[in-house]
């Protein structure tokens, strides 16, 4: 499994803080078109290599805007495939989310954002017979201007308090928890946002059910509630964890 792919080289050329590995190339560099494209392809090759794409996400997807998350408990954090131990992402991550256009449309800016966690590995890989398993579904997330640059930014730390009362969890962040010898599950995050501009998420439906997220069906999952939602997905990043038992 490649679990460090070309993003990661790319991101680790800017010196960043102990606390914000990766966060700081919003901040430090200016986004030119070369500069997203590179990084809106780095993050499509590693989803395909690690076969996110077509598992969770269409062929035609293309990253339009990063996911950056981390667990504060641990200060550990999701990088496009690393491997994060069971015991250190038990509680919800915090996360910024920024657009890859330096200068995002109205729409954009405007715009309802969700944010769900998937596994299509449950019970495992070999045999996905619950996946997907849906994780987490938080709603109601809106862009904000990032004072020292021209970025807009989605920063959980600071939208969770001034904007409580437009968030919305349709499901409570559920612990990775893999079973026993079922080796490493892919945890996926992924961004989406109305089709309709003028939609603002409120009508969105809570999954019937965890498995298969409510559908029945193997493999069924983020791609077939976004479309019953009238979503589309816009980011994703992801993590491995597996079950100490192996």
């Amino acid at each position: 499994m490649h679990f460090l792919p070309a993003f990661s080289s790319l991101l680790l050329c800017t010196t960043f803080s102990a606390a914000a590995p990766f966060w700081g190339i919003f901040e430090q560099t200016s986004l030119t078109p070369y500069l997203t494209a590179t990084i809106s392809s780095s993050i499509k090759s590693a989803l395909k290599k690690a076969d996110v794409i077509p598992d969770v996400l269409a062929h035609d997807f293309k990253p339009t805007f990063s996911l950056l998350l981390s667990y504060p408990s641990t200060h550990d954090h999701v990088f496009l495939g690393n491997v994060l131990p069971r015991s250190n992402v038990s509680s919800k991550p915090v996360f910024e989310i920024h657009s890859l256009s330096p200068h995002p449309t109205p729409t954009q800016k405007n715009a309802t954002y969700t944010l769900v966690l998937t596994d299509p590995d449950a019970t495992s890989r070999a045999e996905p017979v619950k996946a997907q398993m849906c994780h987490w579904i938080v709603t109601g997330l809106k862009l904000q201007p990032k004072d020292n640059s021209n970025a807009y930014i989605l920063d959980a730390r600071t939208t969770s308090e001034e904007h409580s009362s437009t968030l919305s969890e349709l499901i409570s962040y559920f612990a990775p928890a893999p079973p026993p010898k079922t080796g490493y599950h892919r945890y996926i995050f992924v961004l989406l946002v109305p089709k309709d501009s003028q939609d603002d998420g409120k009508g969105l439906q809570k999954p019937a059910d965890r498995p298969h997220w409510g559908y029945g069906e193997e493999g069924a999952g983020v791609k077939e509630w976004a479309d019953d939602n009238g979503l589309k997905a816009v980011g994703a990043n992801f993590f491995y964890a597996q079950n100490e038992k192996q």
